[in-house]
């Protein structure tokens, strides 16, 4: 089993999570590493993005576990891996790893640069946000289209505006967590103006709670 971690940036962050994953089955095919395929009447390579990234959202720290079907040496798959990756993705390392390691995320740490403008207002709505107990947000639910409410507080470890950096460490709620346009919401920053400018710059993983 190896892990693989990479870089996304650019305009490549606009690709879904779907994408992303058919992007390195292909890459990983044009590599010849072997990969070991699912069982079934479609078997398909055996990998998981543990954390989806949400798009738009550029990335210094995903993470993709694969599955071989026979031993293979990380350097040669790094060396063999990265001639076959298109420009936007870097690939930052590749590791092996037991099935018993740590590969389930419980915290992420997100960084934005803000604009002049958006300095005090943001400064103050993250004072705001620190000080209560509870800041909900509703969600619609994708299979039933009700409202759902969502308390964003619980899952705000940290956050902070450093010079005209905002950064925020969220945790990550298998039962279903906060999504970075939420935060943004909670903040005075509207989702669709300002997650691209979001990027993911650190991952925290940890063993399973069961």
């Amino acid at each position: 089993m190896l892990s693989i971690r990479f870089a996304i940036e650019g305009d490549l962050r606009f690709i879904s999570h779907r994408d992303t994953v058919r992007l390195f089955e292909r890459a990983l095919a044009r590599a010849a590493i072997p990969v070991r395929m699912s069982t079934g009447f479609n078997p398909r390579p055996t990998m998981s993005l543990p954390l989806p990234r949400a798009v738009g959202v550029a990335s210094r720290d995903e993470r993709l576990i694969v599955e071989l079907r026979e031993t293979a040496d990380p350097a040669d798959v790094a060396r063999r891996l990265e001639g076959q990756l298109p420009g936007g993705l870097r690939l930052l390392s590749v590791e092996a790893m037991s099935r018993d390691a740590a590969r389930h995320p419980r915290a992420v740490t997100y960084e934005m640069t803000l604009e002049p403008r958006e300095v005090e207002s943001v400064q103050r709505h993250v004072a705001a946000l620190l000080a209560q107990g509870s800041v909900c947000v509703q969600r619609r639910d994708p299979k039933s289209d009700r409202p759902r409410t969502i308390d964003v507080r619980p899952l705000i470890r940290d956050m902070a505006v450093v010079d005209d950096r905002l950064r925020w460490t969220q945790l990550v709620d298998p039962s279903g967590g906060v999504k970075p346009g939420e935060v943004l919401a909670v903040l005075g920053l509207p989702a669709r103006d300002c997650l691209h400018r979001v990027e993911r710059v650190r991952v925290e993983f940890g063993a399973s709670a069961a």
